[in-house]
């Protein structure tokens, strides 16, 4: 399955290297410019030094800064950006939390392709 997604800024929010490699596999032949941070530090400073990203795929457990308080963060910057959760915690009041902190979608690891696909178009368009 191909997505393409050619003039799209996508900030992955992730500090596990081997969901950072699926990651770059997914959008590798999309046309996608990938950002990438380790925490949610790193992803606040990376949408304020680029205003131009379109959407962010955002973890929610990470260490410094958690998912949940880099959105809230970056809502505050850029309330437009829609951003999407992932994780393996799939619990009702976490999905809320998510919601709650402005998250726009989430999806439950493992992630499936056409999910990943689905959810941006949707939300891009």
């Amino acid at each position: 399955m191909k997505a393409e997604f050619s003039n799209l800024k996508i900030l992955i929010v992730e500090d596990n290297e081997s969901n950072i490699i699926f990651f770059k596999s997914a959008f590798k032949r999309t046309g996608a410019t990938l950002f990438i941070a380790m925490n949610g530090e790193q992803a606040v400073d990376i949408v304020i030094t680029n205003p131009d990203i379109d959407i962010i795929l955002m973890d929610i457990n990470m260490p410094k800064m958690n998912g949940l308080e880099a959105t809230k963060a970056i809502k505050a910057i850029r309330p437009d950006i829609p951003i999407i959760f992932q994780t393996a915690y799939v619990l009702d009041y976490k999905q809320k939390q998510c919601e709650e902190a402005g998250g726009d979608f989430f999806l439950e690891k493992p992630i499936r392709l056409a999910s990943l696909y689905d959810s941006i178009k949707e939300l891009i368009n």
